[in-house]
């Protein structure tokens, strides 16, 4: 049974590495509210101090559990009774990378209000920059988070599955930690398609994030090369697309 009439969880858009891409309605509402979910309760918070300049003294920031927190659903219920509830995502998009698609679900089950802000994301900034024609009725694409293949190894079936739609682009989202273990997954059936990686989309400033806004485009096996001549000790993050079969870098 569905819990009492409650208030209202916001989703916000937060921006994926310049705050000047934060949105007019994320700032009021990182103003207004008073509860807020996050991945970095820390962070976010002084996010709001340094780059906002609010005044935190009367905030909570509350850390996202990844997986189904019975404890913290219930919590968050609680205080969804008496005043509305913000879940801000440092991704852009909430939930789509960053943890709390669960709470989302678990709480529409409650019929609790949700409510999404727009705003800059990484996906969006991906299909931007990818090249790809999204006019044409017969253009898909599929999107994957990549999940290492774990202790006991073998090529995950999903990702190759992907990579075999040879007409439609790949989008990978990824950990620094696995972009040459999801090339080498990628490798045997990826034949002469294209790869691009997005290195650490709108970060500022350009000193500490050297790759701001990169994307380079090489083939598979190029990559294995390249991957040693990064400096990832100076990437925060990177995404993949494996461009469709045919298309040209």
């Amino acid at each position: 049974m569905p819990q009492e009439p409650s208030r209202t969880l916001w989703l916000i858009p937060w921006h994926i590495g310049n705050m000047r891409d934060i949105t007019v309605h994320a700032a009021q509402a990182a103003r207004k509210l008073r509860v807020f979910l996050a991945e970095e309760p820390e962070l976010t918070k002084r996010q709001f101090e340094t780059d906002l300049g609010i005044d935190c003294r009367g905030k909570e920031f509350l850390p996202i559990p990844e997986k189904t927190d019975p404890r913290f659903l219930k919590e968050v219920l609680a205080t969804l009774r008496a005043e509305d509830v913000a879940l801000i995502s440092s991704g852009g998009i909430p939930c789509f990378i960053d943890p709390g698609a669960w709470l989302v679900k678990s709480l529409r089950s409650q019929e609790v209000t949700i409510t999404a802000l727009a705003g800059a994301s990484i996906l969006s900034t991906m299909l931007s920059l990818s090249g790809v024609d999204w006019t044409g009725t017969h253009n898909r694409g599929t999107f994957l988070i990549y999940r290492s293949a774990g202790p006991r190894g073998g090529t995950h079936a999903s990702v190759l599955e992907a990579v075999r739609r040879a007409e439609e682009p790949l989008f990978v989202f990824l950990s620094l930690a696995q972009f040459r273990e999801c090339l080498k997954d990628m490798e045997p059936v990826i034949g002469k398609r294209l790869v691009s990686a997005f290195f650490d989309l709108t970060k500022v400033p350009r000193s500490k994030f050297p790759y701001s806004d990169r994307m380079i485009t090489l083939g598979c096996r190029d990559w294995m090369k390249e991957a040693d001549r990064i400096r990832w000790d100076e990437v925060s993050d990177v995404a993949l697309m494996v461009h469709p079969a045919g298309a040209c870098g």
